[in-house]
């Protein structure tokens, strides 16, 4: 069994899916493509999402072990980034291979 997003799942390939296709959490994965980001940057790189919406995916990601919160103390201020953990880097691939064959086999006019 599978557990993603706190649901069991008897298959591996629905339990990531349940995750990935959740709106915003491909495109937060994708831009940080092995690069640290603070909260402000990513959500510059995704137009559309809202700062809430953001919070509540990053969460997701961190629970699930894709996304780890780095936060440091800096002239009395706690700053906060955002980066892949390595299970998150090993999902790259298997994005960039979804990307490949949505771009062969479906009508789509955008880009991740």
């Amino acid at each position: 069994m599978y557990n993603a997003d706190n649901i069991i799942y008897q298959c591996p390939i629905e339990a990531l899916s349940n995750i990935l296709g959740k709106k915003w959490i491909a495109a937060i994965i994708w831009r940080m493509n092995n690069k640290k980001m603070r909260f402000g940057e990513l959500q510059k790189c995704i137009d559309g999402c809202s700062k809430k919406m953001l919070k509540q995916q990053l969460e997701l990601l961190i629970e699930n072990g894709i996304v780890v919160n780095e936060k440091k103390l800096f002239n009395n201020t706690v700053e906060s980034t955002y980066y892949l953990s390595n299970s998150g880097v090993k999902l790259l691939p298997i994005m960039e291979k979804m990307i490949c064959w949505s771009n062969d086999n479906l009508n789509c006019d955008k880009h991740i």
